[in-house]
């Protein structure tokens, strides 16, 4: 992501002091959306291609968040949801554990606290050096190839990452989601995900106290043998080497 770019934030919620209060918190800081039911929010979550966190409030006047919170989920498992609640009962708050949001605030809420969750929710792209290397126009992608690139940053470090389980995070099917992946992004799935986890070993090479087979692991290979194969072929050294001559530099 362009870091000059605001990060855009929805906000669901029926209460118009609740509105007012994040304008005046995050109007320069965000890009901020609202909705007012649970009927509008889906109305403009299904029309924005990009929102880097999503704001429920659990009582909408049309349906509950965690109600809502499904329905989003259903087409979207990567974008962070955020839970607000002046209902912080035993009972709400199993709920929302249950469906494993990324976080809740009570209201009222603490203005730094929520400031801080919020910056940690809507963080900066560790990958944006990475889409910017290999030209990939983020920011004109489809709807749907945009949350798989996002999927697969958030997801590189496991193991189990394949094509169908991304297709099943962005609804789309693993034939259609691998065509039309390399035709938006100008490089195929798989090759893609190498190049994230090379370039995150590249980063956890940097620590001296990581061994290469926690650093192999951490990046999602399950054998440290291949890992080491496809860190040689992608950087020209192995991932000792790299960690040494880095190490050198330092001194």
């Amino acid at each position: 992501m362009t870091e000059t770019l605001k990060k855009v934030i929805l906000l669901v919620d029926d209460d118009p002091a609740i509105l007012n209060a994040f304008k005046q918190l995050f109007g320069q800081k965000y890009e901020l959306s609202y909705a007012e039911s649970a009927e509008d929010a889906l109305h403009i979550f299904k029309q924005k291609k990009e929102f880097n966190l999503i704001i429920l409030d659990y009582r909408l006047p049309d349906m509950d968040g965690i109600a809502l919170f499904k329905k989003i989920r259903k087409e979207d498992r990567v974008t962070p949801i955020l839970f607000i609640s002046a209902y912080g009962s035993k009972e709400v708050l199993a709920q929302m554990i249950d469906v494993r949001p990324h976080g809740f605030i009570d209201k009222p809420w603490n203005n730094e606290v929520l400031e801080q969750k919020i910056a940690r929710l809507v963080g900066t792209n560790p990958f944006q050096q990475v889409h910017e290397t290999l030209n990939i126009p983020i920011h004109s992608l489809s709807i749907k190839i945009f949350r798989a690139v996002q999927y697969i940053d958030r997801h590189h470090s496991s193991s189990n990452l394949s094509l169908e389980g991304v297709g099943n995070a962005v609804s789309l099917h693993p034939k259609y989601l691998s065509a039309s992946f390399k035709e938006e992004c100008r490089i195929g799935f798989h090759d893609y995900l190498i190049e994230i986890r090379i370039f995150r070993a590249t980063q956890l090479l940097k620590d001296p106290h990581r061994i290469i087979k926690q650093v192999s692991s951490e990046v999602g290979f399950s054998d440290q043998g291949y890992f080491c194969k496809v860190f040689q072929n992608k950087v020209g050294l192995s991932p000792s080497i790299y960690r040494k001559e880095f190490l050198a530099r330092r001194r």
